[in-house]
């Protein structure tokens, strides 16, 4: 099914308004969009916005998408068969609107959907508020403008969009999603998602390219490395019990000759490498046998802190879904997840798992000296040691730490250091203190996101870190070594970036 140029944009009004408390509007509105075919994440979205409470749709029936605009004039717009060059977009309220567009309020708007001119595929760039099932835990995300018919208005969300299944297939929705995400919360390029597209053409390709039959996981690095990011692989455990041997990490007193950290000494479990990444405001990718996703929240249990839930945005699905055990994935397309594509940023080299290697080391020196009385070696003590890894920029770091209830002599001691862009961040959590909801961090190693970490011990990376009584910072050109000691450490919040 094609629409009509005149059925698509029906008259010149800017824009229309919908009643959607009116029982089977939202089944017309799903209906016509979807061309009668079904869109699963067009249903998953109308699921998220009936959550929220939305009352109103208001539709600018003539938006100038700039990605659609991208891929009309790569592919759409030269078939024999015409596809308009316009979208609609849908904006969500949770209050009623008037007709004539008089009252747009800012604190009622839930976000946006770009709609393409394509039956059964016609989500496009999509910013939605998490729904409530999201309260609370971990979530990639960062906040966009939007200008309505002279209001403007702002949503806080993870980027999301589907695949049309002929110029974009999983892979590349899911790399548009992490770079529209890195443009909005770390100010990579825009890119389009032409861009991406023909950012990904060539190298070891598993089929045509246009129209794609998918990318392979080479074509998605050289894709994401040619459009501004550094990633990553990592092998993911396929099976329960590889996870839990993952799982189980080596003493923290275990170090390999020479005084390296040992890049596998922290957890790899599945959970535990995703989680660094959703806590660094990363959104890693995850690729099965056929398909791919992203992974854009986690919350963990409130009466185990172990037990760890994910959720995804899955391109031909839909945004913010919960996956309940990823070793039990009710579809084939899900099934295992093999590998994790980690979209670090160009001026981070050192990534999460050497970085927390490196804190680890130290703290398990400093443990060997540390008084029973100080809150790390009473968390050690009682099996409740545990560590927490993110990355950040540095002066966002600093800005935090006053938040934070961080002692005031140990903030200076931070405030003042000479300290690169970006930091990883390795904190010493009390998971008791963590259960019962209250600040646990105990100590932290700060590691220069720029450290080598083949030519030199990663302990070289270390800039500041702080034990219980003592805390140090040293200087990168000279070596100057500055110390503190704490009366009455205690515990503090963490400086993750985003919820805390």
């Amino acid at each position: 099914m094609t629409w009509p140029f005149l059925a698509w944009s029906p008259d010149d009004s800017a824009g229309a308004v919908y009643d959607v408390t009116v029982p089977g509007t939202w089944d017309e509105l799903v209906e016509f969009y979807a061309g009668g075919a079904g869109s699963r994440p067009l249903e998953r979205i109308v699921e998220i916005a009936r959550g929220h409470g939305v009352r109103s749709v208001v539709v600018e029936q003539r938006y100038l998408d700039p990605d659609w605009r991208s891929e009309h004039g790569a592919f759409h717009g030269r078939l024999f068969r015409r596809h308009p060059s316009v979208c609609h977009r849908w904006h969500l309220f949770t209050d009623d609107v008037p007709a004539d567009l008089s009252a747009l309020r800012p604190e009622a708007y839930r976000g946006y959907v770009v709609l393409r001119p394509l039956p059964s595929t016609p989500v496009g760039r999509t910013m939605i508020a998490p729904p409530a099932g999201l309260e609370g835990a971990i979530r990639c995300e960062a906040t966009e403008r939007v200008s309505l018919f002279g209001t403007p208005l702002w949503i806080t969300a993870m980027p999301f969009l589907s695949q049309d299944a002929e110029y974009l297939r999983c892979a590349h929705a899911t790399l548009w999603m992490v770079l529209r995400h890195a443009h909005l919360a770390h100010g990579l390029p825009r890119r389009l998602t032409a861009e991406v597209h023909d950012a990904a053409l060539g190298g070891v390709i598993v089929g045509r390219q246009v129209p794609s039959e998918g990318l392979s996981v080479q074509q998605m690095l050289s894709g994401a490395t040619r459009l501004g990011l550094s990633p990553g692989l990592m092998h993911l455990p396929s099976t329960p019990e590889e996870d839990a041997a993952a799982d189980t990490v080596a003493e923290p007193a275990d170090v390999v000759p020479g005084g390296r950290a040992d890049p596998q000494a922290g957890r790899l479990s599945l959970r535990a490498v995703l989680c660094r990444y959703v806590n660094s405001q990363l959104p890693p990718l995850v690729i099965s046998s056929s398909h791919a996703w992203v992974v854009v929240a986690y919350r963990r249990g409130p009466g185990d802190d172990r037990a760890v839930t994910l959720w995804r945005h899955d391109d031909a699905r839909g945004p913010y879904l919960e996956v309940d055990d990823p070793f039990a994935e009710p579809e084939d397309a899900h099934r295992p997840w093999q590998t994790a594509i980690l979209p670090l940023l160009p001026a981070i080299y050192v990534t999460a798992e050497r970085a927390e290697a490196a804190g680890r080391l130290w703290f398990a020196g400093y443990l060997r000296g540390a008084e029973d009385d100080e809150p790390v070696a009473r968390a050690a003590a009682a099996g409740e040691l545990t560590f927490r890894t993110f990355v950040v920029r540095s002066d966002e770091y600093l800005e935090g730490l006053w938040a934070r209830g961080v002692d005031p002599a140990l903030a200076d001691l931070y405030r003042l250091a000479a300290l690169p862009e970006h930091l990883w961040v390795v904190e010493a959590v009390d998971r008791a203190a963590r259960r019962e909801g209250r600040p646990d961090v105990v100590g932290e190693a700060l590691v220069d996101a720029t450290a080598s970490t083949h030519h030199e011990p990663l302990q070289e990376g270390l800039v500041a870190l702080h034990g219980g009584r003592l805390a140090h910072r040293i200087g990168p050109d000279h070596g100057t070594r500055r110390e503190l000691l704490l009366t009455d450490p205690g515990h503090y919040r963490t400086g993750r970036p985003g919820r805390r």
